[in-house]
């Protein structure tokens, strides 16, 4: 039911709080003379308002602004930091525009000057308090169905509203969404509050990544969102907040990163002491452990010994340990599996022993080492703290220990190759020692083959060898997984591969694989495939293709991992951002009704006689700041149309552009009467034009040249026709423009030096003003310098501009 239709139909609850009984029967006589049937509860002071507020609820309040024990604005506060949702509309003999700045940023729906109170204003403010309360309650049931947590602020910051998902997934106190602050993490609060203040001081939107805390206990990052809502004067009324739960791509990308940085260590350690340093040190640094080490099986005896950097120390008498013995590095290896313990009191009960060797660490985690022959041994990390490995963590630590493991191995290898080359220098028997050595590592690199698949295997990594010259195929059980092949079946043909790729992509495959063969190229393409399961997965792939010294194609090797995930995510990614512009041209296509609503009737009231001066006055701020929040949405709707609509439509008609720039011209010069215009025209101006789009372009250059120059100085606007084009050009004498402005000084949300002077801008005039020169097909450049003033100069085609017809 609409809010009219409330009032005119049911009863409405309304509690009055006022000390003048005079005031509370003209709000009942006005109430009775608009036709609002109404339940009144009337109270005479502060106090029995908020009371009555707490305990009752009502469909709108009236507070007297100045009222004994606390005033209406006390009331109003202490209300809202008691989540009270009640409209509250403030009554004040004090009409100035401090005390309703004040009100607003207070909580009030509206204030309604005592001396301007009538049967019809009341009527009307009463429905407009209702109307916004109803889309509150509007928004806040949307809220709650949205993928995200959803919450709302005062414009002083105060949190007023949290959505359901963010008091289920956000460790805040249930009913106090204003201790919000207390879910983020110690390290991220200063950035985050810096953020946050800045857009409460400039009303900018803000989007910053911060860890906030579950109820659960564990951090999670999020992408914090904030866009203010604005009143007619360009005064923030609220703020709205998303916060969308990022972590899984955020630890993905850590995880991957911290891998990258592992493998790429690992391949420039060539000695067994390097890579030792390695694994302790990424190990270390990826869990942010405070101590590391590791233990090798002993050649000589059933026994680990601590070896690497730092093990003596760590040890503490344990750099020879049997394997019977009852400690976690022996139990790690013996069972080939992690084992940790998070307290110092899990690790004595668990091990006795080690309570007695007094070492300083609160928790450990130990992962085997295990090679191609078997476990090797295994390494420690440590912690002063309390510690729980988390699963992400545990998957890192796994794979750090087999990368290893594996380099370990090679550089054992490498190191005893160069052992043996050393030697063979020595003499022929030393020699014949080097080839038994050489034909046990070419047995070692069977099984190092063997490890490399391993290891592709881990990482979801397929490959493949392409035989260009007999068309053969070599392709690997691992690719036989990321394309869903039952068991048994694989694929021995580029043909049988083809097959298997989606039927969107398919051609653009077999282009690519054509070009591979004849021309040598190399391949590299994303592309789905169809699961039996029905299900599509996105997969990566990339081929080097190897040709013989003339240049003819011999072979292919490639890879493709799974990119499923990273397709999913940049889709949700794209729908989030397509839905924050949506909600942009919503918002402002639904504020063009009140809006006309609001200018008709006052201009309505204004047609009048008998009106005073000061009514008249009033009514004409209404019309005019009526008239600048409708240009200020028909900008925010050129914003909207020029980002999703890919260009603002222009509607080309037979004009004289210079009839169109010395009409804008005497428009301002009649409403600037104080300033001195200068206009002047040369050649032709006649074209195909948007009158009205140009007239727009024109309107917002002369007016920001007026705006940013000194008073009573000289704007000049210039009119040139050229032969296919005509120049305009708009020229005053303020100070130039900050240099480090001039690249983003076209871009959206952008307001000048002196912004406060134009009420109501969003900064989207310069940015409209360019989408529509672009429309039209021109240019738009600004020069702006010391002692030569500012000018900016469009230049504009006669004709649409046809795209030249490609040749054959």
């Amino acid at each position: 039911m609409k809010p009219e239709e409330h009032m005119e139909d049911q009863r409405l609850r309304l509690l009055v709080a006022d000390d003048d009984a005079v005031d509370r029967l003209a709000v009942r006589r006005a109430l009775l003379k608009a036709g609002v049937s109404a339940q009144l509860v009337e109270v005479e002071d502060g106090s029995a308002a908020l009371a009555a507020l707490l305990r009752e609820p009502f469909d709108c309040a009236l507070l007297d602004f100045q009222m004994p024990g606390r005033d209406g604005l006390q009331v109003l506060r202490e209300a809202r930091a008691a989540l009270v949702e009640t409209p509250i509309i403030m009554l004040t003999g004090q009409g100035d525009e401090q005390t309703a700045v004040e009100l607003m940023k207070a909580g009030a729906t509206d204030y309604l000057g005592k001396s301007a109170l009538t049967a019809e204003r009341l009527a009307h403010i009463l429905r407009q308090a209702m109307r916004l309360h109803e889309a509150q309650q509007q928004f806040r049931t949307l809220a709650e169905v949205l993928p995200h947590t959803i919450w709302t602020s005062r414009p002083d910051g105060q949190m007023d509203y949290l959505s359901r998902r963010g008091l289920d997934t956000l460790d805040v106190p249930p009913g106090e969404p204003s201790r919000w602050m207390e879910a983020v993490h110690p390290d991220d609060q200063p950035r985050l509050l810096e953020h946050w203040r800045h857009s409460l001081a400039t009303g900018e939107p803000f989007e910053v990544e911060a860890r906030l805390r579950g109820p659960e206990g564990q951090d999670h990052w999020h992408l914090l969102r904030a866009q203010p809502l604005r009143d007619t004067r360009g005064r923030v009324l609220r703020w709205f907040g998303t916060n969308a739960n990022i972590d899984g791509q955020r630890r993905a990308q850590e995880r991957i990163s911290r891998l990258q940085a592992v493998t790429a260590a690992l391949s420039e350690a060539p000695s067994p002491r390097q890579v030792l340093d390695v694994i302790i040190t990424q190990g270390q640094a990826a869990l942010d452990a405070q101590a590391g080490a590791v233990w090798l099986m002993a050649e000589d005896a059933p026994a680990l010994e601590a070896v690497g950097p730092g093990a003596r120390e760590l040890s503490r008498g344990l750099e020879h340990i049997p394997l019977d013995a009852p400690v976690a590095v022996a139990e790690a290896v013996n069972q080939d599996r992690l084992v940790t313990y998070s307290t110092r009191e899990e690790r004595d009960h668990r091990y006795p022993g080690l309570a007695r060797q007094g070492l300083p660490f609160e928790a450990s985690a130990v992962m085997p080492l295990r090679g191609s022959r078997g476990v090797m041994g295994a390494l420690v990390v440590n912690f002063t703290r309390r510690r729980v490995l988390q699963p992400d963590e545990q998957d890192f630590f796994l794979a750090l220990a087999r990368q290893g493991a594996q380099a370990l191995e090679r550089a054992r290898l490498y190191e005893s190759a160069q052992q043996a080359r050393a030697a063979a220098e020595a003499s022929e028997t030393q020699l014949r020692h080097v080839l038994a050595e050489r034909e046990r590592m070419e047995a070692t690199l069977q099984e190092r083959d063997e490890r490399l698949r391993a290891a592709l295997w881990a990482s979801g990594t397929g490959t493949l060898r392409w035989d260009l010259r007999t068309g053969g195929l070599e392709w690997d059980e691992n690719l036989d997984q990321l394309f869903g092949l039952p068991p048994g079946r694989t694929v021995q043909t580029i043909d049988e591969f083809l097959a298997l790729v989606h039927p969107e992509e398919r051609e653009e495959a077999r282009r690519r694989t054509r070009a591979c063969a004849t021309e040598g190229a190399d391949f590299e393409m994303d592309f789905r495939v169809m699961w039996p399961d029905e299900r599509v997965h996105w997969l990566s792939g990339k081929g080097k293709t190897f040709v013989d010294a003339h240049g003819r194609p011999l072979y292919m090797t490639g890879a493709c991992v799974d990119i499923t995930v990273q397709k999913q995510q940049e889709a949700e990614a794209r729908q989030l951002a397509e839905f924050e512009r949506q909600i942009l041209g919503i918002v402002s296509h639904d504020l063009r009704n009140p809006l006309s609503v609001i200018r008709i009737s006052a201009s309505t009231l204004l047609a009048r006689t008998g009106l005073d001066e000061r009514q008249s006055k009033s009514l004409t701020r209404i019309i005019t700041a009526t008239d600048r929040s409708t240009r200020l949405i028909r900008d925010l709707l050129d914003f909207s149309q020029a980002r999703l609509g890919g260009g603002i439509p222009v509607d080309r008609k037979r004009a004289d552009l210079f009839e169109v720039t010395r009409g804008v011209v005497e428009e301002f010069a009649a409403s600037h009467p104080e300033r001195p215009l200068d206009f002047s025209q040369e050649g032709d101006g006649h074209g195909e034009w948007d009158g009205d789009r140009l007239a727009q372009v024109l309107g917002n250059l002369v007016g920001n040249a007026i705006q940013h120059s000194p008073p009573g100085s000289m704007v000049r606007v210039r009119c040139a026709g050229e032969p296919s084009t005509v120049l305009v050009e708009i020229h005053n004498e303020g100070s130039p423009i900050d240099p480090a402005s001039l690249p983003d000084l076209f871009e959206p949300f952008r307001r000048g030096r002196q912004a406060g002077n134009g009420a109501g801008s969003v900064g989207l005039g310069l940015y409209i003003t360019r989408q529509l020169v672009l429309a039209h097909g021109g240019r738009i450049r600004v020069t702006s310098l010391e002692g030569e003033g500012t000018r900016f100069a469009v230049r504009l085609p006669r004709h649409p501009v046809t795209p030249p017809t490609p040749t054959k």
